[in-house]
């Protein structure tokens, strides 16, 4: 029962956190209504997720060698919940994913578990440098959007109703990438345990992992439903002011990125071609929206930015995993005392 509620918990919070990353650009730019957005977001992080979920929930297994007790998952994922929470209030997008592989570690250190300390700075590596990429890429996809429409030579009316399309198709794919880091982000900590055997109201319950990717993916959906609308238009407008053509760019950008950590089509087709190697991971979708905003922004030499919230998120990057980290390793070990 209390991992049942432990994975709706977190599940409905990466919803309210997360469905900005997908249709904020696009609501914040006014050029599709939040409730719209919301049902496609929902449809599509579903089918991501039941499709693709699988690899980026790989790693966590991979990251400790001899995986904790399963009654004990508790402790990892307590100290997300609450950080998160805290985020949310302060109308701040956090990263699920990096604050479960912090919470993780710090679990592990206390348990004293083997922690493949290797795969742990990779992450980091990409971690950091998936938002540099996100900044060149949303900057090189607004020239090619302009670029298009000029080529084009389209009439205002014309351009307004290609871009509304483009917004929901690209939305809907961006949701798709969405869906498998997403719900890796929950199920990943679960992952070496599935399929789950769980008590609810005294009936047994076997859960594969298919579904339980649709079961949380679900979750997530009604968790932006219910809970997402104010940081959805957070990201449209307490950053900087989105207009519709760079609100594209930065679904472009989302899409190319998630895709190229979570398909494994995707990642194999980049390895035969990149001087190092990829592999499916959880991603902050939060860093890569954020990054593409401030991409964008630096076409009109950060006039557009506003440096309070921009600061203040910036600064989250940090606070966030350093903090429930420690709020981690804090309840481990009074639980374990």
């Amino acid at each position: 029962m209390l991992d049942i509620l432990l994975i709706a918990t977190i599940a409905i919070i990466i919803g309210a956190n997360d469905a900005s990353n997908v249709f904020g650009s696009a609501v914040g730019s006014k050029m599709l209504k939040f409730k719209i957005a919301i049902i496609f977001f929902i449809i599509f992080i579903i089918l991501g997720a039941v499709i693709n979920a699988e690899n980026p929930s790989k790693v966590y297994g991979n990251l400790i060698l001899d995986y904790p007790d399963f009654k004990k998952i508790f402790l990892i994922i307590i100290p997300v919940v609450i950080v998160t929470i805290i985020s949310l209030k302060l109308k701040i997008p956090s990263s699920i994913s990096q604050s479960v592989i912090f919470s993780l570690v710090a679990f592990s250190i206390v348990e004293k578990l083997n922690v493949n300390y290797e795969l742990f700075l990779e992450l980091i590596y990409f971690w950091l440098a998936t938002p540099l990429i996100a900044f060149i890429l949303s900057i090189f996809f607004c020239w090619l959007i302009n670029f298009i429409f000029k080529v084009l030579k389209l009439n205002v009316f014309q351009i307004d109703y290609q871009i509304r399309l483009s917004l929901i198709f690209f939305g809907c794919l961006a949701a798709f990438a969405l869906g498998a880091h997403l719900t890796a982000a929950i199920v990943g900590i679960y992952s070496p345990f599935l399929s789950l055997e769980l008590e609810f109201i005294n009936l047994n319950l076997t859960i594969d992992d298919k579904k339980l990717y649709f079961l949380t993916s679900l979750l997530i959906g009604l968790g932006a439903f219910y809970f997402s609308q104010k940081i959805v238009r957070t990201i449209g407008s307490q950053i900087s002011n989105i207009k519709p053509v760079p609100a594209l760019a930065i679904l472009l950008t989302q899409i190319l990125i998630l895709f190229s950590f979570s398909s494994n089509h995707t990642i194999g087709f980049l390895n035969t071609y990149l001087p190092f190697q990829i592999f499916a991971m959880p991603l902050s979708a939060s860093h890569i929206t954020f990054a593409s905003i401030i991409g964008i922004a630096s076409f009109n030499k950060f006039r557009e930015v506003k440096p309070e919230h921009t600061i203040k998120i910036l600064l989250s990057w940090v606070l966030i995993p350093i903090s429930v980290f420690c709020c981690s390793f804090l309840l481990t070990s009074i639980y374990n005392f």
